[in-house]
C-alpha cells in the first residue's frame, strides 16, 4: 500500500483548545468546552476590554468576545450572541432559538450569595444585562492561514467571510459523528491536501442532533 507522506503540524493559537470562532468584523470569540476550560476561560482571559455571553439554558458555555468593548460594532455583538448560542444545548433540544445575554467583566463574579458555593465552571452575574435572540444556524468551512489550513466554525454569515468550503448546519436528526464524516468526505473532494482531520472537525461542532447541508458546486 502508498504511504502517506507525514502532514506538517500546524503551530496553534491559544484559543484553539477552546471552540472559537471570529465576527464578520475580524474580532475573536471564545468559548469553554467543558467545566473546567469554562472555569480557565474566564479566569485567564476575560479582560476589561471584552464582553462576556451566556446563553440563558442550562449546558450553556462562557464566551468572550475579545476586545469587544472597545472595537464592537452592532453586528459583532449579534455574531458573539450567535455563537454563544450556537454553542450551548439547544441542539440537544431540537431548538430553532435561544435568548443570549452579555455582560461586563465586573458583572461576572466567582463569589457566591451568602450560604451557596460555586462549582468549577460556575460564576454568578450582577448587574442589568444586555439580552439577544439568535437562531441556530452555524456555518463550518476552511480558513487559510499562514501555518496551513484549519477548520474554522461559527455563526454562519461570520464563516462565509472568513472561510471557503463551507457548509450549513442546523438542528437535525444526525449525531455529531456523523455530520462531521460528512463534511469531511466532501472536503477530501473539494480540497484533498488541506491535511485537516477527522477529529479537528468534530471538536468544531457542538453536541447534539445536527443537519449538514453543503453547496453543490
Amino acid at each position: 500500500p502508498q504511504k502517506k507522506s507525514p502532514q506538517l503540524l500546524r503551530k496553534k493559537e491559544w484559543y484553539e483548545k477552546f471552540h472559537w470562532s471570529f465576527t464578520r468584523n475580524g474580532l475573536l470569540v471564545v468559548g469553554g468546552r467543558d467545566a473546567h476550560s469554562n472555569e480557565s476561560l474566564v479566569k485567564k482571559h476575560l479582560d476589561e476590554s471584552d464582553w462576556y455571553f451566556h446563553a440563558d439554558i442550562h449546558g450553556a458555555p462562557h464566551c468572550i468576545l475579545k476586545e469587544g468593548k472597545i472595537k464592537a460594532k452592532k453586528e459583532d455583538l449579534e455574531d458573539a450572541a450567535d455563537f454563544a448560542g450556537l454553542f450551548a444545548s439547544g441542539w440537544k433540544k431540537g431548538l430553532f432559538s435561544v435568548r443570549v445575554y452579555c455582560v461586563s467583566k465586573d458583572q461576572v463574579s466567582k463569589k457566591a450569595p451568602a450560604g451557596e458555593s460555586l462549582g468549577k465552571g460556575a460564576f454568578m452575574i450582577y448587574g442589568e444585562r444586555k439580552w439577544f435572540e439568535p437562531q441556530m444556524k452555524m456555518g463550518m468551512g476552511v480558513q487559510k492561514t499562514k501555518e496551513g489550513d484549519r477548520i474554522i466554525s461559527g455563526p454562519y454569515e461570520s464563516v462565509r467571510k472568513h472561510a471557503s468550503i463551507i457548509a450549513e448546519i442546523i438542528p437535525g436528526e444526525k449525531s455529531k459523528s456523523e455530520v462531521a464524516k460528512s463534511y469531511f468526505k466532501w472536503l477530501q473532494k473539494k480540497l484533498p491536501n488541506a491535511g485537516i482531520g477527522l477529529d479537528e472537525i468534530v471538536g468544531a461542532l457542538p453536541n447534539g442532533l445536527l443537519f449538514l447541508h453543503v453547496a453543490s458546486s
